[in-house]
């Protein structure tokens, strides 16, 4: 069995990249802009909360939201590389190998 055989048998909340997402912002904008907002997200194909979390956070810290979640991905990805490096593999109680239940 590979990293790829494993399904993760719970799931957790929502959490980025710096905790939580769990606080509202709210603002009011006109109806002409609200709607063009809608319909290019639609045409995107995007979330219009997602498109708003990624302005909120490339204005705060000039990254997106999708890009920080890759880096921490990655980082993670790294730490968890060089731990088994270090100490072996080793599997997790929440991890079951692909057909076992």
């Amino acid at each position: 069995m590979n990293d790829n055989d494993e399904i993760p048998v719970f799931a957790r909340g929502v959490a980025g990249p710096l905790g939580k997402l769990d606080m509202d912002l709210k603002t009011k904008v006109d109806e002409g802009t609200y709607d063009l907002f809608c319909r290019q997200c639609r045409i995107e194909g995007v979330d219009v909360s997602g498109v708003l979390r990624d302005f909120v956070y490339a204005y705060v810290y000039q990254k997106t939201y999708g890009q920080m979640v890759a880096e921490k991905m990655s980082h993670d990805a790294h730490r968890i590389d060089a731990i088994k490096r270090l100490i072996g593999h080793v599997h997790a109680p929440e991890f079951l190998a692909t057909g076992e239940r």
